[in-house]
């Protein structure tokens, strides 16, 4: 500065902020839009909590009420709590006040951006994309109820080799009937497969608030890694035969953790639930619905897909509000998901389509499974598909009459399906007396069943060998579903 300048020049006057400004609330509190930032306060005037205007990321305001999206929290005033009861002419308030402040225009701009972003239209494919493979797995469960064990996850059936049920099991759910727990409460709906309505409610709720700000090719990985971390959950906590979309919709809700943790302020105010409802949420799940349902959920299926989620999301971050197109490493790792996806879903479809040969292998890892609850159903199941194939070698017959024999002593002899199962593969084999023999132990326990009675006669020559008669309208037990607990994502 020249010694000869007026000192008075070169003086700036000091600012001068409307440090009371206040949006006064019903209740006879406040938000006190201070210097530093707004500070709630009761009718007393007492109140700690400030929320610096640099924090604020988004501010919206409808005619019922007015968000205020911050990096700490989402401060929620409806109409009502509103002594104007005017939402939008306290948001125009709000950012009079933010853009006086030392730094407000850079604020005021970072909320025009992310009204921007608020406002692109458009559906969430991926998630759509998602749910769309649960309803075509709910198809191909209901035209065969043999696609749940082709697709189930089983551990010891994928450490084996079956890896396409990594993938599989998180498009199939219990779409059968209400459970068993829920029928009291829901008697006038005894077929809803609320399992599988929970599951898309959760992905479609979610799903909506984690592709809008991430985007289609970060949530394709979010989704994955949700995936695999419910694998890693399934046999961190030993579960067994797990299926449903549960993991992926846990990854979600993890996603949503790390956005509210960690890029509040890139949020509009309306993609978010507020911090402590989230998080009583996920504790109100994990340590309490998770707890009391124990024997029917895979909890550690889904503390893998949360973990997965949130730290994907944690890793990705979100895109620029401006230029929201990924990176080359980002395209690559979502393509890469995607491949594994149909990978997984190519792998099922040989023993979907009950190939003879996919059937001999699945029948060869079958037999070497240990003994538990679901054993008999798989003996059973691909004991009877090799059985009425038409194409099997004489090799495999005699697989599928081992695998029938385990059964019935598995079962003790008292499952007529099962034992029909083995007169099938015996009579198959040429061994027509033990067929006989077999289907009389299947007419004792079930005598007012004409299917079985119509399967002597063919064993018995009264009827062609190779008009087999229909099965019951209703499947027979463990005929295509193993007895025992199941658990479901």
């Amino acid at each position: 500065m020249s010694l000869d300048a007026d000192p008075t020049e070169a003086r700036s006057p000091a600012p001068t902020h409307r440090a009371h400004e206040r949006i006064e609330l019903s209740d006879g509190g406040a938000l006190v839009l201070g210097v530093e930032g707004i500070r709630r306060v009761d009718r007393e005037g007492r109140g700690r909590t400030i929320h610096a205007y640099a924090s604020i990321g988004h501010v919206y305001a409808s005619e019922r009420i007015l968000l205020i999206g911050t990096a700490e929290d989402l401060i929620t005033l409806r109409e009502r709590e509103l002594a104007s009861g005017n939402p939008r002419a306290e948001r125009e308030r709000l950012l009079a006040a933010i853009g006086e402040r030392p730094g407000g225009e850079a604020v005021l701009e970072e909320i025009a951006a992310v009204d921007r972003l608020g406002e692109r239209e458009g559906p969430a494919w991926v998630i759509w994309a998602t749910v769309a493979l649960c309803v075509l797995g709910a198809v191909f469960q209901i035209a065969d109820r043999l696609f749940d064990q082709v697709g189930i996850f089983v551990p010891e059936l994928f450490l084996r080799g079956e890896y396409w049920r990594a993938v599989t099991m998180h498009f199939l759910h219990d779409v059968s009937a209400t459970p068993e727990f829920l029928r009291p409460l829901l008697p006038m709906l005894p077929g809803l497969p609320i399992h599988m309505a929970l599951n898309m409610a959760g992905m479609l709720l979610l799903g909506h608030l984690v592709e809008r700000p991430l985007g289609g090719w970060r949530t394709t990985i979010v989704l994955a890694a949700a995936g695999f971390g419910t694998l890693v959950g399934l046999f961190v906590f030993g579960h067994g035969r797990v299926l449903g979309a549960s993991g992926l919709v846990s990854g979600l809700a993890g996603a949503m953790l790390a956005l509210e943790l960690h890029f509040a302020r890139g949020l509009p105010s309306y993609w978010r639930i507020p911090r402590r409802v989230l998080i009583g949420l996920l504790i109100l799940q994990f340590a309490v619905i998770d707890q009391m349902l124990a024997s029917l959920v895979a909890g550690g299926a889904h503390l893998g897909g949360f973990a997965g989620g949130y730290l994907a999301t944690r890793r990705l971050g979100l895109p620029s509000t401006e230029d929201r197109s990924p990176t080359p490493a980002i395209r690559i790792v979502a393509l890469t998901a995607v491949a594994l996806l149909v990978i997984g879903l190519a792998g099922a479809l040989p023993l979907a389509r009950n190939d003879i040969a996919a059937l001999e292998r699945h029948a060869r890892r079958v037999a070497d499974l240990p003994f538990d609850y679901f054993r008999p159903g798989y003996d059973n199941a691909v004991a009877w598909l090799i059985s009425v194939s038409g194409e099997a070698s004489s090799e495999q017959i005699d697989l599928a009459v081992a695998l029938a024999e385990r059964a019935v002593n598995d079962t003790a002899g008292l499952n007529p399906s099962v034992l029909d199962t083995l007169a099938e593969a015996l009579f198959q084999r040429g061994d027509v007396e033990a067929s006989i023999y077999a289907i009389d132990a299947a007419i004792a326990l079930a005598p007012n069943e004409p299917y079985f009675q119509e399967q002597r006669r063919r064993f018995t020559g009264e009827r062609d060998p190779d008009d087999r008669p229909p099965e019951p309208g209703t499947p027979l037990p463990t005929r295509f579903e193993p007895a025992g607990p199941e658990e479901g994502e």
